[in-house]
């Protein structure tokens, strides 16, 4: 089968993988706002068919004929995945034709891809902050193991407002309270201590 790229588009609810080997073929992983490596630039509008089983799950081979076919369309600007639309069964050349032209008129609008980058940089700004503090988190974790391998204990006046913090003191293997710390919902609003709520408009202050 080679190297390719995927795709990953939402169908009901559900991400589905599309592969393609006309970019990198560097095994990319591209959701909207992704940078697709060897990308030509302009408005580039591509369809793929999807079929499904009867419990929506992806179906390959000569069974395929019989599942639900979804035709997938996806938009890049300037090499950057910006739309992709979803159209029932299997449209005729006409229809696949139609639906480029109005996706490639879409795009072509240069203050709708300004809005899109605008938006899609703030999103990114935000996972990379929130991964910025859970690797804060982690590190914290680690040198409190470390204090308490060295025979210290937590005495300091903070020391023990931190879950983390409790758990190591009570003996949790390190790996664990790691392992719990990544797997918390609000792990985004650390370093505020449990049952402190950060700031939901601190993004827009300056």
């Amino acid at each position: 089968m080679g190297m390719f790229d995927s795709f990953y588009v939402e169908v009901d609810g559900r991400e589905f993988e599309l592969q393609s080997k006309r970019f990198e073929c560097g095994l990319g992983h591209y959701r909207p706002g992704d940078f697709v490596a060897g990308c030509l630039p302009g408005v580039r509008v591509f369809f793929e068919t999807l079929f499904l089983d009867g419990n929506g799950k992806p179906m390959y081979g000569a069974e395929r004929e019989a599942g639900l076919q979804k035709t997938v369309f996806i938009a890049l600007v300037e090499g950057v995945f910006v739309d992709f639309q979803i159209h029932e069964g299997e449209l005729s050349t006409d229809e696949i034709l139609a639906s480029l032209r109005q996706l490639q008129a879409r795009w072509s609008d240069s203050a709708r891809v300004q809005a899109f980058m605008s938006d899609a940089l703030r999103h990114r700004q935000q996972r990379i902050a929130k991964l910025e503090r859970r690797l804060g988190r982690v590190e914290s974790i680690i040198a409190t193991a470390r204090r308490l391998q060295a025979g210290e204990t937590l005495d300091h006046r903070f020391d023990l407002i931190w879950e983390e913090n409790k758990r190591l003191a009570a003996g949790e293997d390190p790996l664990e309270v790691i392992a719990w710390a990544l797997e918390q919902k609000d792990a985004g609003g650390w370093p505020y201590p449990e049952g402190a709520l950060a700031d939901p408009l601190e993004e827009f202050r300056l």
